[in-house]
């Protein structure tokens, strides 16, 4: 379903960019552990607001789809799986990003209910939130690299980290 949402997303009719000045983030994301047998699909996203408070997944998929349909969800082409690290590039429009993060979803058929939070991205190590990204206007950010930990599929916990030690 989240996957059926985010593909809505790669329709634009903006037509073509002209080159270069093209405003968004890159980085690398480092892969710890193996990658799942059942997985689906990797890729980095990039959302204007983090789901502080979301309890439930109910209320995980309203924030989603409300993300979407605002404008304030964008997301990366897929990482080839089994990728150890992955140096991506994202197109965003300028503003306020609260939360860059790595996503995995599982093969099964009711794969939204079992995407994972791989990791986010934390400039300062000492706070338990993902590191707010301020993309401007005609400016690639760069340096949001994030550590994506397989072994995150399998925590019991909701798609997303309450904190950096959940």
């Amino acid at each position: 379903m989240l996957l059926g949402v985010l593909a809505l997303g790669c329709y634009s009719d903006k037509g073509l960019s002209p080159p270069g000045n093209i405003p968004g983030i890159q980085g690398k994301i480092t892969f710890l552990n193996a990658w799942p047998d059942s997985t689906r699909l990797v890729m980095t996203v990039a959302m204007k607001h983090y789901p502080a408070g979301i309890t439930d997944d109910d209320s995980l998929l309203d924030f989603i789809t409300d993300a979407f349909y605002s404008g304030g969800l964008a997301y990366s082409e897929p990482i080839p799986s089994g990728s150890e690290s992955h140096n991506y590039r994202m197109s965003l429009e300028p503003g306020l990003y609260e939360w860059i993060l790595v996503v995995w979803f599982p093969d099964i058929e009711d794969y939204f209910f079992g995407v994972k939070e791989l990791g986010a991205y934390y400039k300062d190590k000492e706070i338990d939130l993902p590191t707010p990204v301020e993309v401007r206007p005609g400016v690639m950010m760069e340096g949001i690299d994030i550590i994506a930990d397989m072994n995150n599929v399998y925590r019991d916990t909701h798609f997303f980290k309450t904190g950096r030690g959940s």
